[in-house]
């Protein structure tokens, strides 16, 4: 079901998908983010390993810590097939999110906060019990770095029980 707010389109029931992920969760300086993800692509390459999937990024906190925006930060990556990981990376045979609210972003990513202000608002004036973090999926990741306006779909999941 699509739901207009504010210009941003909303669906909600939105589930996704994905076995077989390596995942990196760790704080780190927000400016390090990119760093990680070039880490990882080096990684699986240099181990042949393919990717299978958008890349899928959760943020479960910030703060300043001695002036620095440190996040909280896990990066999913879909990859062809079951392997064994040196840490400080982690397989995940599966990553199931259910009953999300969902939005989707095509073009700049300033307008992601507007998104998560629309979605939030949306569980708001909805009654709804936000039960995750916001997970980004890049829909078009690996085409980005060759020009291509970026898509990222924006997930939040909530709870089903109507309380």
């Amino acid at each position: 079901m699509m739901i207009n707010q504010t210009d941003t389109k909303i669906e909600k029931e939105k589930s996704i998908r994905f076995e077989n992920l390596i995942s990196l969760r760790k704080k780190m300086e927000s400016n390090q983010v990119n760093r990680e993800i070039i880490k990882i692509a080096e990684f699986l390459d240099s181990n042949g390993i393919n990717k299978n999937g958008p890349m899928i990024t959760a943020t479960f906190g910030e703060e300043i810590v001695d002036g620095k925006h440190i996040v909280d930060m896990e990066i999913l990556v879909p990859i062809d097939g079951k392997v064994s990981l040196p840490k400080p990376y982690v397989f995940k045979e599966l990553f199931h999110l259910v009953h999300a609210v969902y939005a989707r972003n095509v073009g700049d990513i300033e307008n992601l906060e507007k998104i998560y202000y629309d979605l939030q608002k949306y569980i708001e004036d909805n009654s709804l019990q936000r039960i995750t973090a916001v997970y980004l999926v890049h829909v078009n990741d690996e085409y980005v770095m060759h020009g291509e306006i970026p898509i990222i779909d924006v997930y939040m999941g909530v709870n089903p029980s109507i309380l």
